[in-house]
C-alpha cells in the first residue's frame, strides 16, 4: 500500500514537471504569432492592421522584434502552476478512472500497444484539466491581452505585468481578474478532451507498435494536429475573450457579457468577424503544440529513467 502511494505520487509530480517544461517551450516558440493574433481581434488594435503579415511587419517595423513578445512573462511565470494543473490533473484521472471505473480501462495491456487506447477515458481526464487550470488561465491571459494591445509607447498604461497586476487589482480587486472568465471556460473546458484524444490517437497510429517508440517528426506532427484541431473549434471563443479582456477599465458592465459581444458583432459584422485572427492563430498553432508535447514527452522519459 505504502509503495503505491509512493508510485502515484511520483507519477504526480512526474506529470507536473514534464507538463511545465513543455508549457514553457510551447509558449516562447508561439509567442510572436500570438501577440499578431491577439492584435488582429481587439477593437483597440485591429483597425491598425489589413492582415496577419501586415501586422507582424507593422510590430516589428514600428516596435522592434521583441515587441513580438510582449507580455511573455505573464504566460512564463503563470505556466509554471497552469500546465504542471493541465497535465498534472490529466494524468491523474486516467490513472483513477483506468483502476476505478472499468469501462474505462485501458483496451490494451501496458506491452500490448497494436490495441487502441481508451479515447473516452482520455477526452474525459483531458476535459477535468481544461476546467481546472481556469482558476489560473483567466489571470494570466488577462494580463498578457493587456500588454500585448500596446502598441503606442508613448501611452503605455502598464510598465509590465507586475504593474498591470497591481492597477488591475486596485482598480477592480481579486474579480476583476477574471473578466473573460465563460469564454474562457467554453474555449479551454470541453476541448482539452479534444486536445489530447487527437494528439494521443496520432501518437498510437504512428507509433511502432513493436515497442511503443514514436519518432520526434511524429509526435511534432501529433502535437500540432491536436493544437489546430482545437482551435477550429474554439476560435470564437478565443476572439470574445481577448475583446472582453482587453475592453477600458470603465467599459459598460454590459459590454464584458460574452452574450452581448456575440449578439452585437454577429450582427455588425456577420460571422466573418468571429475568424479575425485565426490564420495567425492556426500557424501559431503548429510549432507552439508541436514543442509542447514533444518536450513534455522527452521530460517525461527522462525523468523516468532517473
Amino acid at each position: 500500500m505504502v509503495a503505491e502511494s509512493e508510485n502515484e505520487a511520483m507519477a504526480i509530480v512526474t506529470d507536473l514537471l514534464a507538463g511545465t517544461v513543455g508549457g514553457c517551450g510551447g509558449i516562447i516558440a508561439g509567442q510572436p504569432l500570438d501577440t499578431v493574433k491577439v492584435r488582429l481581434q481587439s477593437p483597440r488594435t485591429r483597425h491598425l492592421y489589413t492582415g496577419v503579415l501586415n501586422c507582424f511587419s507593422k510590430v516589428v517595423r514600428q516596435e522592434g522584434f521583441l515587441a513580438l513578445f510582449k507580455g511573455i512573462s505573464s504566460p512564463l511565470v503563470g505556466n509554471a502552476p497552469m500546465q504542471a494543473i493541465v497535465f498534472g490533473m490529466n494524468g491523474n484521472a486516467n490513472r483513477l478512472m483506468d483502476k476505478h471505473v472499468p469501462y474505462l480501462r485501458k483496451t490494451s495491456s501496458s506491452d500490448d500497444f497494436t490495441k487502441k487506447p481508451n479515447f473516452l477515458r482520455m477526452y474525459l481526464a483531458g476535459t477535468w484539466a481544461g476546467v481546472g487550470q481556469l482558476s489560473v488561465c483567466v489571470p494570466v491571459e488577462l494580463v498578457k491581452c493587456k500588454l500585448q494591445v500596446q502598441q503606442d509607447a508613448n501611452i503605455k498604461l502598464y510598465s509590465g505585468p507586475l504593474d498591470c497586476v497591481k492597477k488591475v487589482f486596485r482598480k477592480q480587486g481579486i474579480f476583476g481578474f477574471y473578466r473573460g472568465f465563460w469564454p474562457t471556460f467554453w474555449r479551454d473546458g470541453p476541448t482539452y478532451g479534444l486536445y489530447f484524444v487527437v494528439y494521443e490517437s496520432i501518437k498510437w497510429k504512428a507509433m511502432d507498435k513493436t515497442n511503443g517508440s514514436n519518432s520526434v517528426p511524429s509526435l511534432l506532427f501529433a502535437g500540432g494536429c491536436a493544437g489546430i484541431c482545437t482551435w477550429l473549434f474554439t476560435y470564437p471563443f478565443d476572439v470574445v475573450k481577448s475583446i472582453i479582456q482587453t475592453l477600458p477599465d470603465d467599459a459598460p458592465r454590459e459590454h464584458r457579457s460574452m452574450r452581448y459581444q456575440f449578439a452585437t458583432n454577429y450582427r455588425a459584422h456577420g460571422h466573418q468577424f468571429f475568424t479575425q485572427g485565426l490564420t495567425a492563430c492556426l500557424v501559431r498553432a503548429v510549432p507552439a503544440n508541436a514543442a509542447t508535447f514533444l518536450l513534455y514527452e522527452y521530460t517525461l522519459n527522462l525523468l523516468k529513467a532517473i
